[in-house]
């Protein structure tokens, strides 16, 4: 960990809460300079799919050491991380759960799932993502004016700066700038590829050994999808998620269409936030 720190290299850690102890906080309040927590907000639908080994909902027994964790981390970064699904497009009452639990980092994304899963949002499902969207960004600016302020990961941008052209290109870096390690040792591009064999990068003791498949994600960007060229959000989303285009297409070069027009939207009431803020907050 000290030669880490020497270098500025950044740790997350990702949970789903059904391990974690006083150690674990310790060490990860000490040690992680962002944990994610994933929770998909109110209890019937949390319990849906994050069971325990014996089928049972894990949102009672997670969430108090979810608020002892945050509350210890003293002002660290964490994000409270859900995914809505065809059971809750109306994801905004997850959000006002998370609220009403004391969380005020928030991040909620949409399913990707092959079109004929169960989970899989419809087209009538994406319509009423679209209003919730909407709703959403109402209600940061009313909470802002309230002096009850929160975050949603995908409203955070910079329109004064931001990234540099390297990142608003690049995206995430996952498989060249970061990678996956799993408990036994092994990498992979990010946390959404672990288990895709052919997509390990290699292992702790003998480094990346798969090259290619290295190049090939850093190939990944806002120019290399013909679908990106004329799209106004290109440079915000980077070409998109590689996990995503891979679950939805096969391919980490393809494109995730239904991802596309919620990422958009998602810029849209981004931009719509900063606009009003720099009017002093006086529209909503």
């Amino acid at each position: 960990m000290e030669k880490a720190r020497g270098k500025n290299f950044r740790f997350t850690l990702t949970t789903n809460g059904i391990l974690i102890d006083d150690d674990v906080i310790d060490f990860a309040n000490r040690e992680m300079s962002n944990v994610v927590l994933s929770l998909d907000g109110r209890k019937e639908i949390h319990d849906r799919l994050r069971v325990d080994k014996a089928g049972n909902g894990s949102w009672e027994r997670i969430v108090p050491k979810f608020q002892k964790m945050v509350q210890a981390r003293g002002g660290k970064n964490y994000y409270m991380r859900g995914t809505f699904t065809h059971a809750n497009p109306d994801f905004l009452k997850d959000i006002q759960c998370m609220l009403d639990l004391g969380f005020t980092e928030l991040s909620m994304e949409p399913v990707v799932c092959a079109p004929g899963d169960p989970a899989a949002l419809t087209e009538a499902d994406r319509a009423i993502v679209m209003e919730q969207y909407e709703e959403l960004a109402r209600l940061m600016l009313r909470r802002e004016r309230e002096g009850r302020p929160f975050t949603f990961y995908h409203y955070m941008i910079d329109l004064a700066g931001g990234p540099c052209i390297y990142k608003r290109i690049s995206g995430c870096g996952s498989g060249t700038e970061y990678m996956a390690v799993t408990p036994w040792g092994d990498l992979y591009p990010c946390h959404q590829f672990v288990g895709e064999e052919s997509y390990k990068l290699g292992n702790i003791w003998d480094g990346v050994t798969n090259t290619a498949l290295r190049e090939e994600f850093r190939s990944c960007n806002a120019y290399s999808r013909s679908e990106c060229a004329d799209c106004w959000a290109r440079l915000y989303c980077s070409g998109g998620c590689a996990a995503n285009a891979y679950h939805a297409s096969g391919s980490i070069r393809g494109v995730y269409e239904a991802g596309c027009e919620l990422f958009r939207k998602r810029i849209e009431c981004a931009i719509m936030v900063k606009a009003v803020q720099s009017m002093g907050g006086e529209r909503s």
